[in-house]
């Protein structure tokens, strides 16, 4: 059976009033975010986009790549995406509307996207909900059609990444895994679950094995880059990327923000505590976290447990690590979304999330004045600060208690 005649097959099994259902909600989403996007939104970051596409329009990816120019420092975090803006040209330019439409345009789009991959990822009876939770959330279109931001595009190849894990494709799982950490670093966060739902389910040799059409990719698309620079700039830019913010927190509301507050400065993570560095910490955190996530996860995991781990993952990297941006819990919104209806307490987790985030981001980059007054003060942050590690101890609870259901049902079975 080749890919169309399977692609084929799962659509002539799905539920045609819901797919036709989910199409109208997207079109809906679309014209909503088209209609938002004229507006300034970040003027740092679409100001930047614009730079990049119009110098490589009109230099070409090598010549412009190639020189004394910020992108260098983009690799990987934009290697996938730096050819779309090149492709844009002179046309993108953030100081029209015309030209902020057309740079929103790629993250609008994935915003869709983004939404059918939850779409078929979660279960039937919940499909257009889950969807319909991605389309319309206030923290998913502010990010794309005001702010600019294009989250939604590594989070979609994430979520494919995870649900090829979930259904034992492991090879197609890490090639997803690359494509989503090459638009977006951040993406790294979710190789610990893969790595061990595959050595879980098939062992370190097979593994190693189903990794490689993944490491072939990635080694296609650095190659440009290595061509048009050197591969000393692509390492010092891939470092970069990691500690371009060397603060315990970048206006993530965690529990780093409370030091921020409650010292009354800016803290490095560099700075010790007993001669260990707070970056340090929260690594060890993260790790220690990761762990107890890890080893819940039961030996074949199916949608609902690979994507809650993915969800508790990522909200213990934006929770735990430092450097964290306010838009570093996004992927959490999908992952959550494709699981919003096993229980009333992961749905309003996933509500109350989507408020913080939206509120955070709006904290870095206000877009309606009737907002300031949730946004606008210390107390704000440290208020939601709270929330989200209240909400980080629940949601853990509650995935290791079906985690281990699971294990205990699949040993009664013997799978």
């Amino acid at each position: 059976m080749t890919i169309v005649d399977s692609i084929n097959a799962k659509l002539r099994g799905l539920d045609r009033r819901s797919l036709v259902t989910f199409g109208l909600l997207a079109l809906a989403a679309l014209a909503l975010r088209f209609y938002l996007a004229p507006q300034k939104g970040s003027e740092y970051d679409l100001g930047a986009f614009s730079y990049w596409a119009v110098r490589a329009g009109r230099f070409g990816f090598f010549g412009f790549y190639g020189g004394p120019a910020e992108p260098k420092l983009s690799f990987p975090n934009y290697a996938l995406y730096f050819p779309v803006l090149a492709l844009m040209g002179s046309a993108a330019q953030a100081t029209t509307e015309a030209g902020r439409m057309l740079l929103k345009t790629p993250a609008i789009l994935g915003d869709i996207i983004l939404a059918a991959v939850v779409y078929f990822c979660a279960k039937p009876k919940w499909k257009i909900a889950a969807s319909a939770f991605v389309l319309f959330n206030p923290a998913i279109w502010y990010n794309s059609a005001v702010f600019g931001q294009t989250d939604c595009l590594h989070t979609a190849f994430m979520a494919l990444a995870v649900l090829a894990a979930a259904d034992r494709k492991y090879r197609r799982s890490w090639i997803f895994a690359a494509l989503a950490v090459f638009f977006k670093i951040q993406a790294i966060a979710i190789l610990p679950l893969l790595f061990a739902a595959n050595w879980k389910d098939i062992g370190l040799k097979k593994m190693i094995k189903a990794m490689v059409p993944a490491m072939v990719l990635a080694a296609a698309v650095s190659a440009p880059y290595v061509y048009a620079s050197s591969l000393n700039t692509i390492w010092h830019s891939l470092f970069r990327s990691v500690g371009m913010f060397p603060l315990v927190s970048t206006n993530a509301w965690n529990p780093w923000f409370l030091m921020h507050m409650f010292s009354g400065r800016w803290v490095h993570d560099t700075e010790t505590i007993l001669g260990v560095n707070y970056q340090q910490i929260g690594l060890f955190a993260f790790a220690l976290a990761a762990a107890a996530i890890i080893h819940a996860l039961p030996r074949r995991s199916g949608r609902t447990m690979m994507f809650a781990a993915a969800g508790v993952m990522y909200f213990a990297f934006y929770l735990l690590l430092t450097e964290m941006h306010e838009r570093y819990l996004y992927p959490f919104i999908p992952f959550i979304a494709v699981i919003i209806g096993e229980s009333p307490l992961v749905a309003c987790l996933a509500a109350v999330a989507s408020v913080g985030l939206f509120l955070d981001i709006n904290f870095v980059q206000t877009w309606s004045p009737l907002l300031t007054p949730f946004v606008s003060t210390a107390t704000d942050g440290i208020f939601w600060s709270f929330v989200f590690i209240i909400m980080f101890a629940v949601l853990l609870r509650w995935y290791l208690r079906r985690a281990m259901e699971a294990k205990k049902a699949a040993a009664v079975t013997g799978e």
